[in-house]
């Protein structure tokens, strides 16, 4: 009788993330459809065909991209902050970046470990650091600070997740000030 019920369960939970994916490819369709229908120079029912597969197939690829890095939405304390900060983050990188090829590359900067706050996930805090222009993810480790299963080595509470990045700034932005929490970049 037990096992029944388990197996019912895994049912409804594979139902479940059955409905989540279509809905999450309905999605990337929609939106990727509507970009083409924008771009498209003249609006017939073959550019329209065209546009309609060729948005499934995109969203088809970005479902499965999606899973198979296991990048989420971006959760955690400081992610809405995060994504607050982001605008400003894109302008403020751009500018750092385009100082950087003025000046043939001379920047202060260097390659630094982010530690996230615990519970923020990484993956999608790595998209928000990856999305300036002078910032770059190196690595992403999802275990912990460490890079083992997350406790110190002197066998402390568990740590956040670590994202190594290349910038060309020495200070952190304000969207990594808004993942680390007090503590800041290591």
């Amino acid at each position: 009788m037990h096992e029944a019920g388990i197996e019912g369960g895994r049912r409804r939970e594979a139902a479940g993330m059955g409905r989540t994916a279509v809905a999450e490819v309905a999605a990337w369709w929609v939106l990727l459809a509507a970009l083409d229908v924008v771009l498209i120079s003249s609006v017939n029912p073959v550019e329209l065909l065209v546009a309609a597969g060729a948005a499934l197939a995109g969203a088809m690829a970005a479902h499965r991209l999606r899973r198979a890095v296991g990048i989420g939405r971006p959760h955690g304390r400081g992610a809405l902050r995060a994504l607050a900060a982001l605008p400003w983050s894109l302008l403020r990188g751009s500018a750092a970046l385009a100082g950087a090829v003025v000046r043939g590359g001379r920047r202060p900067g260097g390659v630094r470990r982010v530690v996230l706050r615990p519970g923020t996930g990484a993956g999608g805090a790595g998209l928000l650091l990856a999305a300036s222009a002078d910032t770059c993810v190196l690595t992403i480790d999802e275990d912990g600070a460490d890079g083992t299963d997350g406790t110190s080595a002197a066998g402390g509470a568990r740590q956040g997740a670590a994202v190594r990045v290349h910038a060309l700034r020495r200070a952190p932005g304000a969207v990594e000030r808004a993942l680390t929490g007090p503590d800041g970049p290591r």
